[in-house]
Formats: structure tokens, C-alpha cells, sequence
């Protein structure tokens, strides 16, 4: 059994789970991913998949984004996906 510490939960120490950090990507003349830079550059093997998902239209910010599953260099499989509405790129993993 854990003990009990004594310390409050506060709400700001709290993070959310899986939140997209920004990257920079390297694209191909077809918008593909190419390199992804997070501080070090991570060259991009194979494309493992690619989806697109549009939803949320409803709201002043509706969702617009297209995924891709990649294979890093190292062999890492990671998702980077690409902002629709303001052409910024992210990482995210599950």
C-alpha cells in the first residue's frame, strides 16, 4: 500500500496526457513528411499509414488535421501530424 504523503492535490500540478508538442518537418514536394526536427534531426524512413480527420466543424475552431504513422532512422515508430488550418506540424504519441 502506498502511504499517504500528507500533500494536497492541487489542480495545477495536473497535466494533460498525450498533448501534441510542435515540431519542425522537412516535407517533400508532395507535403510529405521527410526529417523531423525536435531538437535533433530524425531522418524519416517509411510512411506507415496516413489519415485525415475533420471534425469539431460546428465550432469558431474546428479541427483540421492530417496524421501520419512513421518510421523514424532509429526504428522508432512515433505519429507527426500536420495542422490543416495553420500548416504547423506536431508530434504525438499514444
Amino acid at each position: 500500500m502506498v502511504e499517504d504523503t500528507g500533500k494536497k492535490i492541487r489542480a495545477e500540478t495536473f497535466r494533460q496526457i498525450n498533448t501534441p508538442e510542435t515540431v519542425t518537418i522537412e516535407e517533400n514536394s508532395d507535403s510529405q513528411p521527410l526529417v523531423l526536427k525536435n531538437g535533433r534531426r530524425h531522418g524519416i524512413t517509411a510512411i506507415l499509414d496516413c489519415w485525415r480527420i475533420d471534425d469539431e466543424w460546428w465550432r469558431p475552431k474546428p479541427l483540421s488535421r492530417l496524421y501520419y504513422s512513421i518510421i523514424l532512422e532509429t526504428g522508432q515508430q512515433t505519429e507527426v501530424f500536420k495542422d490543416l488550418t495553420t500548416g504547423c506540424w506536431f508530434h504525438q504519441n499514444y
